[in-house]
């Protein structure tokens, strides 16, 4: 059966809100709770903040990359059609995750938190992956040429920065996650 072309308004517009819940909410991650609100339990929390600030800028910024990656795409071709809208949902899937998987490695001190933490970004590169692979695949979707030149080695790179990250996580621990850090980068010197 063959997936109905459609236009692609409605899928960018879920994609741009829910890219733009999880950047606000992963905020949330920062715990500014206190047993006793005093200068003294501040002074005591604020080097636990700042590990949790860290965690969140990580996440935006990876974040960051992947909204610029999904953009890229989506204004690189004229429609869509069901297969696509179903990938590309998967991918916001993971996409709206990460303000648990940002929770679980501000909150816990543990190698398992950060690779919960890099299964989901491994995720989101595959789900990205796929998007590329189908769209440069079905020409009915009207990818422009600069998307059909787009070297596909790169998006392969993504999910394997990942992996590279998940072993990372053994000597480096919840440092490892600042990897993600040069994913503009790494995106940059790709494109």
């Amino acid at each position: 059966m063959k997936s109905a072309i459609l236009e692609k308004n409605r899928i960018e517009a879920i994609s741009d809100g829910i890219y733009a819940i999880a950047m606000t909410l992963a905020v949330l991650s920062i715990n500014v709770d206190a047993e006793l609100p005093t200068h003294e339990s501040l002074l005591e929390a604020i080097p636990g903040m700042v590990m949790q600030l860290r965690h969140y800028i990580v996440s935006f910024i990876t974040l960051a990359a992947f909204w610029i990656g999904q953009h890229y795409m989506m204004d690189r071709i004229k429609k869509t059609d069901t297969t696509l809208n179903w990938i590309v949902l998967t991918h916001l899937l993971f996409i709206a995750i990460i303000p648990a998987t940002t929770g679980v490695i501000g909150n816990f001190n543990s190698i398992l938190a950060v690779r919960i933490f890099v299964i989901n970004i491994f995720m989101i590169s595959l789900t990205i992956v796929i998007e590329h692979a189908y769209v440069r695949h079905h020409d009915e979707l009207g990818a422009s040429d600069e998307l059909q030149k787009h070297v596909p080695y790169g998006f392969l790179v993504l999910p394997g920065f990942s992996v590279l990250v998940f072993f990372l996580a053994v000597p480096l621990e919840d440092w490892a996650t600042l990897c993600y850090i040069l994913l503009p980068v790494l995106r940059k010197k790709l494109t």
